[in-house]
């Protein structure tokens, strides 16, 4: 099997496997939304900010390690599993005994619950997390859909279920524990033999190292991801909060059904064409315009449709979070050049250069956000503008170093998904602007609106020759042959 065709069947399983999570997370987010209140997910997105940081750490960069390893041997692995273990008990110790220190600073005493319950996270991982890495080393996509799809299940079936008998914000944290519990009794009966082994140290001198400028690089990128989440608890109260997550959620929409497939496999799939001596910039920029090619169209989407979209997904008392999302899908365009960007630095071993970028871009990233939020919360939003410009101008600056490229070479390509882009949203301007002469309810509306868009988003990309359509007409070429 070619390189080419491997890298596709991966993306395959990769993009089956964020669809059908995709139809699991969303009825779920829709109930839940409308058995909490923007307090209870405000208290909730918090904690989530605490231990996605602390997983940063928890994890020390070893699943890219065991990713981009040229030789994997059994002191490797080991190491691996030690290093991951102690940091993750580390790390459930240290929210166990500071939760309440978190409870006081915020005046909340729900925080010291659900932190107490999201202890339970790091105790499990360690069990998980090589078999993980190793399945993604392998690009063993099928197995990972396996395990993904059984944990969203398991997650959205406690979440509900605890929500819908009043538990509150305290379903959001069982949820993802119920989640990772059936993740890893999947991993530890599936696992690659080697996966789970007695700790030991011996050799770890390189993965530490890997580890400290990957996980350092990793943690300011969280931090100045998710960091505003602290800044708007504090300055507006935990509604705000709630309203400013659910916004951030939409455009996450991307993340969870296009960008997480797509980041899954990039990875491995440049460390492998590093390792075999290829160059990365065709690759990149082919990547590039095809995940351009569907975000910058999404992005305006959620601009443009942003009330109607939060009112039928989540209900009335979520529609004034629209401006916001509004602002955040506006710019976050400028990064979906540079998305595949820290993963391409990571493949090639250059985790220094990402780091230097999170040092530049984090700090100023929430310094604008500290000064904005003096003002309004939706001048927090519109600052998102000026981190994620300082950030695509960075990595392209290394990209360039590292891939001996020229900015035209890795971006010329997403030039068509502009063009795609302004066509799509032509469509779906003009579709919203005759069904408010219409007057049609929000259902029709949306309907009408979507179908417009997606048929003007496949004829300019036919129009373009878009390298999007290739790979749709790959997939579509597939299924027929398989059902032939």
């Amino acid at each position: 099997m070619t390189q080419a065709k491997s890298v596709r069947g991966a993306l395959a399983w990769s993009f089956a496997e964020r669809y059908l999570s995709l139809l699991i997370t969303v009825p779920t987010t829709m109930i839940l939304a409308r058995l909490l209140t923007p307090t209870q997910v405000g208290v909730y997105s918090l904690c989530a900010v605490v231990t996605n940081l602390a997983s940063i750490l928890r994890d020390f960069g070893v699943s890219e390690y065991l990713i981009q390893e040229r030789e994997l041997d059994r002191d490797k692995l080991r190491s691996a599993f030690t290093i991951t273990l102690m940091m993750a008990w580390g790390l459930a110790l240290t929210i166990f005994l500071g939760r309440h220190l978190l409870a006081a600073y915020y005046h909340e005493p729900l925080l010291a619950d659900l932190l107490l319950v999201l202890c339970l996270n790091f105790v499990m991982l360690p069990l998980a997390s090589p078999s993980f890495a190793l399945l993604n080393r392998e690009m063993a996509f099928h197995t990972v859909c396996v395990v993904q799809v059984s944990a969203n299940l398991a997650n959205a079936a406690t979440s509900i279920g605890l929500a819908w008998h009043g538990y509150g914000a305290l379903s959001l944290a069982w949820g993802p524990v119920a989640g990772i519990a059936m993740q890893v009794l999947i991993l530890v009966w599936l696992r690659p033999r080697e996966a789970l082994m007695w700790p030991r140290l011996r050799g770890a001198g390189r993965q530490l190292r890997f580890g400290a400028m990957f996980t350092a690089s990793r943690l300011v990128e969280s931090g100045s991801r998710n960091g505003h989440e602290l800044i708007i608890g504090k300055q507006f109260g935990f509604t705000s909060l709630g309203l400013f997550s659910r916004a951030t959620g939409l455009i996450d929409l991307l993340a969870t059904t296009v960008s997480s497939a797509v980041l899954r496999v990039a990875t491995p799939a440049f460390a492998a064409d590093h390792r075999a001596g290829h160059s990365l910039i065709a690759p990149y920029a082919k990547g590039t315009a095809i995940y351009s090619g569907v975000a910058w169209p999404f992005f305006g989407g959620v601009a443009l449709l942003s009330r109607d979209v939060l009112a039928l997904l989540f209900g009335p008392q979520w529609v004034d979070a629209a401006p916001l999302a509004t602002l955040l899908a506006i710019s976050a365009m400028p990064y979906a050049l540079t998305v595949l960007a820290p993963n391409a630095l990571a493949a090639t071993g250059n985790v220094r250069r990402r780091l230097t970028v999170a040092l530049w871009y984090g700090p100023l990233h929430l310094a604008c956000v500290l000064v904005a939020s003096f003002w309004s919360l939706k001048a927090v939003a519109a600052v998102f503008l000026i981190g994620n410009l300082v950030q695509t101008g960075l990595y392209t600056h290394h990209l360039t170093t590292v891939l001996q490229a020229r900015p035209r070479e890795l971006f010329g390509p997403s030039w068509a998904s502009a063009k795609l882009a302004l066509g799509c949203c032509a469509g779906l301007a003009l579709a919203e602007l005759a069904c408010a002469q219409w007057s049609l309810p929000l259902l029709p509306r949306l309907l009408v609106c979507i179908l417009a868009g997606t048929t003007a988003w496949m004829a300019c990309a036919l129009w373009l020759q878009h390298p999007v359509m290739g790979e749709v007409r790959r997939a579509l070429s597939h299924l027929r042959s398989r059902h032939a």
